[in-house]
C-alpha cells in the first residue's frame, strides 16, 4: 500500500528571501519535500522555490517602495491570513512569523505550529499557546526551560554549498548592522590585526539603526581595509564565506540561533565569536570556533587562524546541521501532534 505524503502548509515571513528566518523557511520547505512530504509555501510572489507556491503578497516587503509599504502592519497581517482559506487542504499549518500568525491560527481547525525565529517573552508564549499553536524554539538557550513542544536547530542544504579548504583572504562580518551584532567590535578586531574586513548586511530604516551606522561604523569604512558590501544574494554570501579566513560574530546580547555561523562553517570557514548564548550551545567544537568575551582573546584568535581545521568545519555542519536532520525532526513533531489531536489529548 502506497504511503500517503504528509501535506504541510509552510507560511513564511513577508519581508524577503535573504534574511535568516526567510532562508530557514526555504531550507525547511525544500528539505521536507526531499523527505517525501507534500509542501506548499505561502510566501510573497517574488520568492523562488521548487515546492508548490501560493503568493501571499505581490512582492516581498523589502522589495516594495515607500508608497507600497506605507501600511506595513496590514501587509504583515495579510501575509499570515492568506493561508486560512486553504487550511483544510493540509495536515499541518506551520507558521514562521511571531507577529500576527496567532490571528490566522485561531481560525484554523488543523494543527498549527510556530517556529520562534526571535527571542520571545513569557506573555507571547501564553498568547501563541492560547491560539492553539505548537511552539518550536531554535535552541535551548532561546527556550530557557519553558514548556514548549520541541527544540529544533536550523539546517542547511550542505550538498548545495561548496566549501573551500584554502586559507581565506579576509575576515568577514555577516548580519544586521546593529549594536547587538557587534559590528563595531568586528571592525576593532580587524584593525588591530591589520586584516581586511568585508561587512555584509542591512543598515535598516529605523533611527537607531541609521545612527549606529553613521556614528559607529561609517567613520571606519574606507573601502580598502574595512569594506562595506551592502546586501548580496545568498549565493554570493556563500562565495564570500568560502573565501574568508574567519567569520567574526561578536554579538553583545543573546540570539535565538545565529544561522550565519553555521552557514560559514558549511563553507569551511571558522568562527571567532563571543560566548553569548546560544553560541556555546551551537559551537562547542574548538576545532571550528573560538569563543571569548575578552576582546584581546578574540584579537589573538583572529591573528592565528591556522589553529582551525577547515575540513572539520564542514564535517561539523554535515553531521549536526544538515537540512535533512532538521526536516526529520520536524516530521517527527508533525506526526506526534497529528496523532495527539486525533485521539483527543
Amino acid at each position: 500500500m502506497k504511503k500517503i505524503a504528509l501535506k504541510i502548509a509552510m507560511v513564511a515571513p513577508p519581508f524577503g528571501d535573504t534574511g535568516g528566518p526567510e532562508v530557514a523557511v526555504l531550507n525547511l520547505a525544500e528539505a521536507l519535500k526531499k523527505e517525501g512530504a507534500d509542501v506548499t509555501l505561502f510566501a510573497p510572489k517574488d520568492w523562488q522555490t521548487s515546492v508548490r507556491h501560493i503568493p501571499t503578497l505581490s512582492k516581498s516587503i523589502w522589495n516594495m517602495n515607500q508608497r507600497e509599504k506605507v501600511e506595513i502592519a496590514t501587509l504583515r497581517m495579510q501575509s499570515q491570513m492568506a493561508v486560512v482559506e486553504y487550511a483544510d487542504e493540509f495536515d499541518v499549518v506551520h507558521f514562521h512569523c511571531q507577529r500576527f500568525s496567532c490571528f490566522a491560527a485561531e481560525k484554523i481547525k488543523k494543527p498549527t505550529v510556530l517556529t520562534m525565529h526571535n527571542n520571545f517573552s513569557d506573555e507571547m508564549l501564553v498568547e501563541m499557546k492560547s491560539a492553539g499553536m505548537h511552539i518550536v524554539a531554535l535552541s535551548n538557550a532561546q527556550a530557557r526551560g519553558r514548556e514548549i513542544d520541541a527544540v529544533i536547530h536550523h539546517g542547511l542544504p550542505t550538498h548545495q554549498i561548496k566549501p573551500s579548504y584554502k586559507k581565506g583572504k579576509y575576515l568577514l562580518f555577516l548580519g544586521r548592522l546593529t549594536d547587538q551584532k557587534g559590528v563595531d567590535i568586528a571592525i576593532k578586531i580587524a584593525k588591530k590585526v591589520e586584516k581586511k574586513l568585508y561587512i555584509i548586511g542591512r543598515i535598516g530604516n529605523t533611527k537607531d539603526r541609521k545612527e549606529y551606522f553613521k556614528e559607529k561604523l561609517e567613520p571606519f569604512i574606507d573601502g580598502k581595509q574595512i569594506v562595506y558590501l551592502g546586501t548580496v544574494t545568498h549565493k554570493k554570501i556563500y562565495e564570500y564565506c568560502a573565501k574568508a579566513e574567519a567569520l567574526l560574530f561578536p554579538i553583545r546580547r543573546p540570539e535565538s540561533f545565529g544561522l550565519v555561523t553555521v552557514e560559514a562553517l558549511a563553507c569551511g570557514t571558522p568562527i571567532i565569536a563571543t560566548k553569548v548564548e546560544p553560541l556555546p550551545e551551537i559551537l562547542h567544537n574548538p576545532g571550528v570556533a573560538f569563543l571569548s568575551d575578552n576582546i584581546e582573546n578574540l584579537i589573538g584568535a583572529a591573528k592565528n587562524t591556522n589553529v582551525f581545521d577547515r575540513k572539520e568545519c564542514r564535517k561539523y555542519v554535515e553531521e549536526n546541521f544538515d537540512s535533512s536532520v532538521m526536516a526529520k525532526k520536524y516530521l517527527e513533531l508533525y506526526k506526534k501532534i497529528i496523532k495527539t489531536k486525533s485521539i483527543g489529548i
